[in-house]
């Protein structure tokens, strides 16, 4: 993005007057389709295709504030290929400016020490123009709509500016709709989720109000109250952690962590889960595995999940190998265990909230977080994680994390 910039403030374009009736009408229809979806990325492409389009553009982005590090980054577009997620400064670039500043900016003409270059080594495409306008909320600044390069090389006008501020506000008001609706929508399956437990300690705690209830029956009673009890703490905890998650508030150090002391250490605190059913996990870390840079804490609590399950849905006298690899770019850490295995209609659901595997015994005890929380912990990693099965053969779940570019 090498080209001169003029900043403009609001007060110096025409107000949205200088939409025709036929714009508005079109901005109205839009307006209604972004209000019909509560899913972010259908009406993200909504506004970009709008975008485009009403200003005569070749090409048009979305990028939003992330809540958690304050970074800015790419979220989606349109009329060109960035990835999403790829991160835009505030400062030195077109889209930090507008952030900082709360107010439009066009740039036109010869190249300007002071735009981001970076977003030019991801894609292939030469900005020649560009008009960015902020998403506000509330008061707040929660993004950056821009569209690039107007066709047959023209500039951008107040009229452009006056259709792009509109789409711009109506796009805020729908993207934190969808938030919120994501937030409410786990709220009430986290209630859904709560019934459960609690029915069955109150029901307990009825029972032993009952002068009649044999002595025996109370212990069998105490005993319930105090397993729902502890099911219900572990519930209450993945739910905040996956409301930190998907609210951005759940910090990620970067530090490097040492596999060949994580993987030996996760496997000794699973040895008395795992012997109760005779089950032997074996580490398996070579001695060059490298370092990877990320939060020690929650990638034990990855790895100790993924062991966890392993044992839950092993075989008696079964296996399990924690498994360290790398190449010039990853490390793998690969679960293998000897158990059930899933079947393939259920392995693109593993990691969507509250999913159980059909016809699993014991899954119903657990908050059906613990994987979806785990995926997103990777993911804030930069990582992914991959899953292969084979049914009544066993399942290999390997975390995959990306290491650190080799300087030079």
């Amino acid at each position: 993005m090498n080209s001169d910039v003029e900043w403009v403030s609001p007060v110096d374009w025409e107000s949205t007057s200088d939409v025709s009736v036929a714009e508005l009408q079109k901005i109205i229809d839009i307006s209604m389709m972004l209000n019909s979806t509560l899913h972010l990325r259908d009406l993200l492409e909504l506004a970009l295709d709008a975008s485009q389009t009403l200003t005569y553009s070749e090409a048009a982005s979305i990028l939003l504030m992330d809540k958690k590090t304050g970074e800015l980054h790419f979220t989606a577009a349109t009329g060109i290929e960035i990835p999403p997620g790829v991160i835009v400064p505030l400062e030195g670039s077109i889209a930090g400016w507008v952030v900082r500043h709360e107010e439009p900016a066009v740039m036109s003409g010869a190249e300007d020490s002071r735009h981001y270059t970076g977003v030019d080594m991801v894609i292939d495409n030469q900005t020649r123009s560009l008009l960015a306008v902020p998403l506000i909320i509330k008061g707040q600044v929660i993004g950056v709509l821009e569209t690039i390069n107007k066709f047959d090389d023209k500039a951008y006008t107040r009229h452009d500016l006056a259709i792009l501020q509109v789409l711009a506000g109506q796009a805020a008001v729908a993207i934190e709709n969808a938030r919120l609706f994501e937030q409410s929508d786990l709220i009430g399956e986290i209630m859904h989720e709560l019934k459960t437990p609690l029915m069955a300690l109150t029901s307990a705690s009825d029972l032993l109000a009952m002068p009649q209830l044999p002595q025996e029956k109370r212990s069998e009673i105490v005993s319930l109250l105090q397993q729902e009890s502890k099911r219900l703490v572990k519930m209450t905890q993945d739910f905040l952690d996956l409301s930190r998650l998907e609210s951005g508030r759940m910090h990620i150090a970067k530090e490097e962590v040492d596999l060949k002391q994580l993987i030996p250490t996760v496997a000794a605190l699973q040895e008395s889960q795992a012997k109760d059913r005779g089950i032997t996990i074996v580490p398996e870390v070579a001695e060059d595995v490298p370092m990877v840079v990320g939060d020690n804490g929650r990638l034990r609590q990855v790895m100790l999940n993924l062991v966890s399950n392993a044992i839950k849905y092993n075989v008696p006298d079964g296996t399990i190998t924690v498994r360290a690899t790398y190449d010039d770019a990853f490390v793998r850490v690969a679960v293998i265990d000897t158990g059930k295995g899933i079947s393939p209609e259920s392995i693109p659901h593993l990691f969507e909230r509250f999913y159980r595997v059909p016809d699993s015994e014991g899954y119903s005890e657990g908050s059906g977080l613990g994987l979806s929380i785990t995926n997103k912990i990777v993911e804030e990693h930069g990582g992914r994680i991959e899953v292969e099965s084979e049914v009544n053969v066993g399942t290999t779940m390997t975390i995959v994390l990306p290491l650190p570019e080799k300087e030079g």
